[in-house]
C-alpha cells in the first residue's frame, strides 16, 4: 500500500473498523525519510461499545480533496 500511495499523485484513503476505537490519521511513513505520506489518509471508524459513524466529505476545489467529521452517538442515547 505504500509503495502504491507514494507512485500515486492524488489522494488516497482507506476506511476500516473492528478495533472499537475511531481515528483519523496519517500513518504511513516513507521508509528512509520516515517522513509522513502526506497523500494517504487513514479512516477507522467506531466500534462497540462506542458507536457513531464519520462523515466523509469530497471538496475537488481542496487540495487535500477529502475532509472526515466524527459523529459520535452519545453513550446516554444507546440502549434505549
Amino acid at each position: 500500500m505504500r509503495r502504491e500511495t507514494e507512485s500515486f499523485s492524488g489522494q488516497v484513503v482507506l476506511v476500516h473498523g473492528d478495533t472499537h476505537s475511531m481515528q483519523i490519521n496519517k500513518p504511513l511513513r516513507d521508509r528512509k525519510t520516515r517522513k509522513v505520506i502526506e497523500n494517504f489518509t487513514r479512516v477507522e471508524t467506531y466500534g462497540a461499545p462506542f458507536l457513531g459513524w464519520v462523515r466523509g466529505i469530497v471538496d475537488d476545489a481542496d487540495p487535500k480533496l477529502f475532509r472526515f467529521e466524527p459523529r459520535p452517538w452519545p453513550m446516554h442515547t444507546l440502549g434505549q
